[in-house]
């Protein structure tokens, strides 16, 4: 470990931190890959209002709790925030393994409550992923403290942010296995907030699940940001970008605790009948993405290497922000059309499929291509396959996009042309992560370019 708390990998090419990071990509492809034979979206989704499956719910978080703890990790190598405390760095990494590990492997068996052993498997995962986030918050405070930097400063509440998510969703959880008990606490505190325990229940899930999206969110573009060593520069734009992410991220976790918290939920902004736009919303899409595609951009337009690595972050930030704010705050303003979840309205089957594309294509897929992006900036041995992996991914990414919104707007037919051109985008991304990989393990030793550079000011 070097002496400003990065990973020296040109020294240790196969040190523990790179076999813990290369025997991450791995496993959450191979989850990723093991997604399709649990909910293929366009059978999963065959309309407005479907019941949550546990099961697919607890397989996807095998996933995310695995992708946030892989994103902190290479979190703390990018900002050195190790440099002063090596166990909260140790924490993180090997925090990181055993999260991915029960949180996958429980997932795989979680499907339905009463499942015990994988169910724990599973809890124990999350906290692990409470001691990561405990870790990644202390050492991004001190080290925002240290470099006074907004990107460092707006990682820090991200991970905060997460943190509080966490929590939400640790009190949904035990609710879930055991209700209203203990009733002197569970259900008095709700009684004492103004709402039953069912209420309070769904408001933990509903703040728990938008709020770690928007942590991660805005944790990937901060991270990306001061990958390019900024920590003396940065353009106005990228800080602009960055002070309104920050800005997002705080005003969110805000309005996803109280609401997690007590009845009071987001106003809706512009209502006419049943259009409108529920106010969280408006804060997540206009800030912490908005603010990161702007950041972003600004990013791009610094003279600085490695363009296509930066513009190609801009495109993955692009298209979340297309998919998520554009046409999301297309429906919300034409839910008579599209129904809310009625069954009953005109437009309710490419609802349900937009419901499912916004969740797991955009805030989960696009998150997790800026994170193999950074992993492939940090570690990637061979630079060929590098810019080949990078193309591929984001090739992938557009290709599924277009599929995506064929579907959602054009034919809803479960095995039409949407399906398909959204099937070979998928599968062009799982190429790209296999070039991913294998450019991380091949041979040589990285470039000093290829290895995630701050230049520390104190």
């Amino acid at each position: 470990m070097s002496k400003d708390g990065k990973a020296n990998l040109s020294e240790a090419l196969w040190s523990p931190e790179k076999r813990v990071v290369v025997g991450m990509l791995v496993w959450l492809l191979l989850l990723a890959l093991g997604s399709t034979f649990v909910s293929t979206p366009f059978q999963s989704e065959p309309s407005a209002g479907a019941n949550i499956d546990y099961s697919h719910v607890m397989y996807l978080h095998g996933l995310l709790i695995g992708m946030v703890g892989f994103l902190s990790l290479v979190a703390m190598d990018v900002f050195g925030a190790g440099h002063k405390n090596q166990t909260l760095h140790n924490l993180i990494l090997w925090g990181t393994l055993g999260a991915a590990l029960f949180s996958g492997l429980g997932g795989i068996f979680n499907h339905v409550i009463a499942d015990v052993v994988p169910l724990w498997m599973q809890i124990i995962s999350f906290f692990f992923l409470d001691e990561i986030l405990i870790s990644l918050t202390i050492a991004l405070f001190f080290r925002a403290a240290d470099t006074r930097k907004i990107w460092t400063w707006t990682a820090a509440f991200a991970a905060l942010s997460a943190l509080f998510a966490a929590i939400m969703g640790h009190i949904a959880g035990w609710m879930l296995e055991f209700g209203d008990w203990p009733k002197g606490i569970i259900g008095g505190y709700a009684t004492m907030a103004g709402m039953k325990w069912q209420d309070w229940l769904a408001n933990l899930i509903g703040s728990h699940s938008h709020d770690m999206v928007t942590a991660v969110i805005a944790l990937a573009v901060a991270t990306t940001v001061a990958a390019y060593g900024l920590e003396r520069q940065g353009s106005r734009v990228t800080k602009f970008g960055l002070w309104l992410v920050a800005f997002g991220t705080i005003a969110a976790a805000f309005v996803y605790v109280v609401g997690g918290f007590s009845p009071a939920q987001p106003p809706m902004l512009f209502a006419h009948g049943p259009n409108g736009l529920a106010g969280d919303d408006a804060i997540t899409g206009v800030f912490v993405m908005g603010g990161g595609l702007l950041a972003l951009i600004g990013l791009g337009l610094e003279a600085l290497p490695d363009a296509l690595h930066r513009w190609g972050a801009v495109v993955v930030t692009a298209i979340l922000f297309v998919t998520v704010v554009g046409f999301g705050y297309y429906i919300e303003f034409h839910e008579n059309v599209f129904g809310a979840g009625a069954a009953g309205a005109p437009g309710s089957p490419a609802d349900a499929v937009f419901t499912w594309f916004h969740q797991d294509f955009a805030f989960f897929l696009m998150p997790a291509l800026l994170t193999v992006l950074l992993a492939l900036k940090w570690l990637a041995v061979d630079q060929g396959l590098r810019r080949s992996a990078t193309w591929t991914l984001l090739a992938g990414a557009f290709v599924a996009f277009i599929g995506g919104m064929l579907y959602i707007f054009v034919n809803q037919a479960s095995h039409g042309i949407s399906f398909v051109v959204t099937t070979i985008g998928f599968v062009v991304i799982v190429i790209g992560a296999v070039l991913a990989i294998w450019s991380v393990v091949g041979r040589g030793q990285p470039q000093a370019a290829a290895v995630g550079q701050l230049q520390h000011s104190h």
